[in-house]
């Protein structure tokens, strides 16, 4: 008897444990459900290629959080077609497209409405509209729309229309509804009714977006009008739900401008370095170039873009070319290996590198990349061609580390008088162009590529028009020239 109630006493205990687990397995499992967070990107004002950042950003730290939904606050209109293009990427790395939500504040057109179409569910505030997406050429800096010819006109038309189909398939949405958001010629029918006559671009307000066509009846586009952003939330997720809200950091506001200052720091960099080499000792114009290059690579870092790969292979092609300045002058190898490692990095950096990116993407970041870089050698190239011309002489080669020689009241001669055999000693470093002094007088200089130390004993080995070339006088028995006025 004894041994009969014990056992039902075990057993008992056993069913309330069982029961007792299995009510906290469900207490946990609807904590841990109400604690899953809501994230909201706010898409406000132009869509442009800084914007694309912390747009992945926050659908990487969704997917980290493992969110209840992911949605689009959209307040545009439109923007750039290549960075709508890589937010449609972005967007597509959320692994729960069933929780992918667009809520139109006050407009989504052109681009945005691309990026309404990349969610599964849109809805609209009073008051707001959608569409009107066919693509346009801008007047850089202006926004100006400019006239394209016809034939480009129809082949870029097409493909944007394309892509917009595609991407309202993937989401379930009727892809005949964007379609006329981007091609007038298409109008739009649904079920024999004619909702837009053809030569008319689709743009909808939000209670038309919301009309109910087809048989059975369905949405035009829109699932219903939401007075506020919360009020969506609350009806997705139910009351309390955390939202996270996905700005902009300052460092990534610091970042954008860096990154769209890329182009001009190449320039700047491109041109101090240069002047390092024609002006050696002031060291001033070397730590800007230096400083211009680190900003650069620097904000594609920021941005997102990239690593510290492509800085520290541009750190090892400075190294290179330090080598041969200072250690083995002349012998050029080292100069090819530093100038094709620093070029190969800064293309590294500007191309940027993200998950989920296509060939087709790749390639036309590698393209922007080049002609970026391209571009900057151009500019710097026309810059030194100015400053050579037209700065006064004296300006553009003096030295800046000694200035005029002192003691002998001697400046730069513009137009030299020295003689082939002529001995002097180098001014500055020849690499191979600088200056050399003879007697009083300080003249532009350049050797056959050899590199000369300053301070080295040089004669002069032919005229060529106005250029005066020089190479290292030997030493002979009775000792070399002494540099004067020191």
């Amino acid at each position: 008897m004894k041994a009969c109630f014990t056992r039902v006493l075990v057993s008992g205990a056993r069913t309330w444990v069982t029961h007792a687990m299995g009510l906290a397995l469900l207490f946990w499992a609807n904590v841990s459900e109400a604690g899953s967070p809501v994230f909201v990107l706010p898409i406000h004002g132009e869509i442009e290629p800084a914007m694309v950042y912390w747009v992945r950003r926050g659908v990487r730290q969704a997917i980290q959080a493992k969110a209840r939904a992911l949605v689009l606050d959209l307040d545009t209109p439109g923007g750039r077609a290549d960075a709508m293009e890589a937010i449609l990427s972005a967007l597509k790395g959320f692994p729960h497209p069933d929780a992918t939500y667009s809520f139109i504040r006050s407009q989504a057109l052109s681009a945005g409405a691309f990026l309404a179409a990349a969610t599964r569910h849109i809805y609209m505030a009073p008051g707001s509209v959608i569409g009107a997406a066919t693509p346009v050429l801008v007047a850089p800096g202006t926004w100006a729309p400019q006239a394209l010819p016809e034939s480009y006109e129809k082949k870029i038309t097409s493909a944007f229309e394309a892509l917009i189909r595609a991407t309202a398939e993937a989401n379930g949405h009727d892809p005949r509804v964007f379609a006329a958001m981007v091609d007038r010629e298409l109008g739009l029918v649904i079920d024999g009714v004619e909702v837009l006559p053809k030569g008319k671009l689709l743009t909808l307000t939000n209670r038309e977006a919301e009309r109910k066509v087809g048989n059975p009846p369905r949405s035009l586009l829109s699932e219903g009008t939401v007075a506020t952003l919360e009020g969506l939330v609350e009806q997705i997720a139910g009351p309390g739900t955390p939202v996270v809200w996905v700005r902009p950091t300052g460092f990534e506001r610091l970042a954008r401008g860096i990154s769209l200052a890329g182009p001009l720091l190449l320039t700047l960099g491109l041109l101090l370095g240069y002047l390092e080499l024609k002006l050696p000792g002031a060291w001033i114009f070397g730590l800007g170039s230096l400083l211009c290059f680190l900003l650069f690579f620097f904000g594609h870092y920021l941005a997102g873009l990239s690593g510290w790969e492509p800085l520290a292979l541009f750190l090892l092609g400075l190294l290179f070319l330090l080598l041969e300045l200072w250690m083995v002058p002349g012998l050029i190898l080292p100069s090819v290996v530093g100038i094709l490692l620093a070029g190969f990095a800064l293309l590294l950096a500007a191309a940027g590198d993200w998950p989920g990116r296509t060939r087709s993407e790749t390639i036309r970041s590698w393209t922007l990349a080049l002609g970026e870089l391209l571009g900057s050698i151009a500019v710097s190239l026309i810059f030194l061609w100015v400053f050579s011309r037209w700065l006064p002489h004296r300006v553009w080669s003096q030295d800046l580390d000694q200035g005029t020689v002192s003691g002998s009241g001697s400046s730069t001669d513009a137009h030299p008088t020295v003689e082939v055999g002529e001995t002097g000693v180098a001014w500055t470093v020849l690499r191979p162009s600088g200056q050399a002094r003879f007697e009083n007088r300080l003249v532009d200089v350049v050797t056959d590529g050899v590199f000369i130390a300053k301070g080295t004993p040089v004669r002069v080995a032919r005229r060529e028009g106005s250029k005066v070339v020089v190479e290292p006088l030997v030493p002979e028995s009775g000792g070399a020239p002494e540099m004067q006025g020191e």
